[in-house]
Order: structure tokens, then sequence, then C-alpha cells
């Protein structure tokens, strides 16, 4: 093998390399319940949401199947959603690294949207199937959030969602 070969065949490596390491869905950690990594809330929308989210779990200690209830909402760059193929394998995978796991039996809700890639999920825990199933799931995004993206509304959106998640529960 020639060097001009052997230089051609270490510069692809290399390019295969950084190209799979850009790639990489990244699980930044948690700032909270509210986690707007792409910058898309306010301060003030921030503490509007966090509001919300506790008065929704501080609702659920009052009912036994709810009681330890976890929430999030996360917006998802396109640096952390990587090669993900659907937003909800990565919200599963980032609520596993985070220790609000959805996969089991447990009681955990994540509202992720990625504003440039076009992507969103509420993703439960098995716990929930019976009070908020995927289909109300997909109804909430479909009905509450998609109208409210369309027009460049996201705190609205997330918003509409953290009430229909509430009405959906019964609190």
């Amino acid at each position: 093998m020639s060097l001009k070969s052997l230089v051609v065949t270490c510069l692809l490596l290399l390019a295969m390399v950084t190209v799979n390491a850009q790639r990489t869905s990244k699980f930044p950690s948690p700032l909270g319940f509210i986690n707007d990594f792409e910058g898309d809330f306010t301060p003030d929308q921030v503490k509007a949401l966090d509001f919300a989210v506790k008065e929704l779990l501080a609702k659920t200690m009052q009912v036994d199947s709810l009681k330890g209830l976890e929430m999030a909402v996360v917006t998802v760059t396109e640096g952390m959603y990587g090669d993900e193929k659907e937003m909800s394998s990565y919200v599963t995978r980032l609520g596993d690294k985070w220790g609000v796991s959805v996969s089991g039996e447990n009681k955990a809700i994540i509202i992720a949207y990625g504003k440039k890639i076009r992507q969103v999920s509420i993703v439960t825990g098995a716990a929930l199937d019976h009070a908020l199933p995927p289909a109300a799931c997909h109804n909430i995004i479909d009905e509450k959030m998609a109208p409210e993206f369309r027009k460049g509304n996201y705190y609205e959106a997330i918003m509409a969602a953290i009430k229909s998640i509430k009405q959906s529960l019964g609190l």
C-alpha cells in the first residue's frame, strides 16, 4: 500500500469516527422539572411551567394510585437527539439516565419536543397505562400541542399538555 493510500484510508476512518461521534445521542443532567435546553422559554415561563408541574404533582399525592408520580418537561436540541429514530425512544433513554425511568412498573411522565428536529412525544411509565394510555397522549399532542406549535407558541403548547394531562388523570 502506498503512503498516499494509507493517508487517505486514515483520513476516511477519522471522518467516519467523527461523524459517528457527532450523531451519538447526548443526555445532559436535569435542570429540574423544566429542562429548557433549547432556550425556548422566558424565565417567567419556566417559573409558570414549574409551578404547573408542581401543582399537578401535589394533587397526585391525594390519589393512592398516583402517589409517587414523577414528571419532567424537556426541550431537545439537535445535538442531544443524535441518531435516534423516534423521540419516544430518546425520551425513554433520557428518563432512564435521569432516574425518571419510563420503562417497567413506574409512574413517570416526560413531555419532550425538539423545535428544530420537529419531534414531540409524551412518554409515560407502564404504571400509568390505565390512567394515561398512549392514545390519550397522542390526542393531547394532536389536539392541544400541535395547533400551538404551528403558531410558534411553545410555552402555550406545553402548558396545554400539562393541563390536559391533569384533566386525563382526573385531578
